[in-house]
């Protein structure tokens, strides 16, 4: 697609939206919508309680550095 004119004159723009039948008023606004976690009707309270401990893991975490690094 190769650009051939860039139009900025209003009334030369409507004149040839108008004679090619569309339509040279933008169309009108729509008012904003809210968020749509409100439609939802999502549960969003936590599946944990943030008072209590973290649980202690089911593994060993080993942080020790491998044999190459030791001196």
């Amino acid at each position: 697609m190769r650009i051939l004119a860039f139009l900025t004159d209003p009334p030369v723009l409507s004149a040839i939206l108008v004679h090619l039948d569309l339509p040279d008023k933008p169309p009108p606004l729509a008012p904003a919508r809210g968020p749509p976690q409100r439609d939802l009707l999502l549960d969003q309270t936590p599946s944990f309680d943030p008072v209590d401990p973290e649980p202690v893991p089911d593994f060993r975490f080993d942080q020790s550095l491998p044999g190459d690094f030791d001196d």
